[in-house]
């Protein structure tokens, strides 16, 4: 089930989706009709099944041909992996930023930094070390960047 809470700022309407993306989910009755200009905010989307991305991609085609502008901001990895598999996930729209995983090289922790595609691509794809929230050891990045950030590298 997916949570949908939207938001105006200006003239953007904010979208926060909150959920896993499956076969339930019809975004023309969870969202509806949008204005000119929508973020779409990824941050609570931890998977997405393949009628999910149907469903995904099928709406936001039509909000672009329609003329909305369409940015994706806190993109979840499950969002990531979807947008390095399928090339027309994000209907043409931005990418603003994203969640970057970790490990931390002392207690093994797993934990996500956020970062804006501006910066990863100022880094050149190398992204720095974290400090572990848990125990304050150094963390890396905990992928391949060249797969990671496939859809940047190839933008």
């Amino acid at each position: 089930m997916v949570n949908v809470a939207k938001e105006k700022k200006g003239d953007v309407l904010v979208v926060k989706l909150n959920g896993a993306i499956e076969e339930s989910v019809d975004f023309e009755q969870l969202i509806g009709p949008l204005t000119k200009e929508v973020q779409i905010n990824c941050k609570g989307i931890p998977r997405i099944n393949s009628v999910g991305v149907k469903s995904w991609i099928k709406y936001f085609q039509t909000l672009a041909g329609k003329g909305t502008q369409i940015k994706f901001v806190e993109c979840s990895m499950a969002i990531v992996e979807q947008i390095n598999l399928i090339s027309n996930f994000t209907a043409g729209g931005e990418v603003v930023s994203l969640y970057v995983p970790f490990l931390c090289e002392g207690c093994k922790a797993e934990f996500v930094g956020l970062f804006t595609v501006e910066m990863i691509r100022k880094l050149n794809f190398k992204m720095p070390f974290a400090k572990c929230p848990k125990c304050g050891n150094k963390a890396v990045f905990d992928d391949h960047p060249d797969e990671y950030f496939y859809f940047l590298m190839n933008a």
